[in-house]
């Protein structure tokens, strides 16, 4: 299961111990998440929950970043029609689920940007261990959007709706220390030392009781699963109104127009 080329969007390594490492490999773009990055990392959490040889999975970012979002190209596709949003959204629905119901327990190391996106690809994770320099936002309103990623139902979930909405109606960032203090990641720790501790962390996993972690992993994401199903289809189709909004429309000319890396 290892991706021999480093220039490969996404790099899958089985440690010796049977954990695997997801690793998004778009650093030049902060790994943002392209059509074919994006196909690659949901195809490889269904390979995952099917092989029952692999313990635990930890899912991090190369370079400075865990993961910017959505690539500016991804939307231009979408836009242009050159990528068909029904299969985008297909994919997001299969993201969401697979995730939601892999068996194996999951870590996200996240150091630096985790916005869009990619906060949801992390927060989805059973745990978080973010490195110092940490960061988590979920921008869309900025822009116009409903965040039908999975994002709207996994803030309030970590940080109680209250906070939740804050910082979904805002967009504001959410440093290391501060999404420690309310419950947003496990561990906080110095980016020279959070993948290792996420690794002995995972590790410490696979030689336990992993068919009864597993099952405990089933049973407290049970609320999670039979809300994400309804959940993702009713954002998937309320995003994709804010899509045709104006204000919408206005953003994505001024953010084509600066040429940024995502959102």
């Amino acid at each position: 299961m290892h991706i021999d080329s480093v220039s490969a969007p996404l790099l899958v390594d089985r440690l010796p111990s049977g954990v695997v490492v997801l690793t998004l490999n778009r650093p030049d773009r902060l790994n943002a998440v392209d059509w074919p990055l994006y196909q690659l990392f949901v195809g490889a959490l269904e390979d995952i929950s099917r092989d029952r040889a692999v313990p635990a999975v930890i899912i991090r970012g190369a370079g400075r970043a865990f993961c910017a979002g959505g690539d500016i190209s991804f939307m231009k596709q979408m836009y242009e029609g050159e990528i068909d949003k029904a299969a985008v959204q297909d994919l997001q629905i299969r993201f969401f689920n697979t995730q939601m119901g892999l068996p194996q327990p999951t870590i996200a190391v996240v150091d630096g940007p985790a916005i869009g996106l990619g906060c949801t690809f992390a927060l989805s994770c059973d745990l978080v261990f973010a490195g110092e320099n940490a960061r988590f936002a979920d921008p869309h309103a900025q822009v116009g959007l409903v965040p039908g990623d999975g994002g709207a139902l996994l803030w309030p979930l970590l940080v109680g709706p209250a906070r939740a909405k804050e910082f979904l109606f805002t967009g504001d960032v959410v440093r290391a220390a501060e999404a420690y203090r309310i419950g947003l990641v496990n561990h906080v720790y110095p980016s020279d030392e959070v993948f290792d501790r996420a690794v002995k962390f995972a590790e410490r996993l696979a030689r336990g009781p992993i068919a009864t972690i597993q099952a405990i992993k089933s049973l407290t994401n049970q609320t999670t699963r039979a809300l994400s199903e309804q959940f993702i289809r009713a954002g998937m189709a309320m995003e994709s109104v804010s899509q045709e909004s104006e204000y919408h429309r206005r953003a994505v000319k001024a953010f084509l127009a600066g040429d940024p890396v995502a959102f």
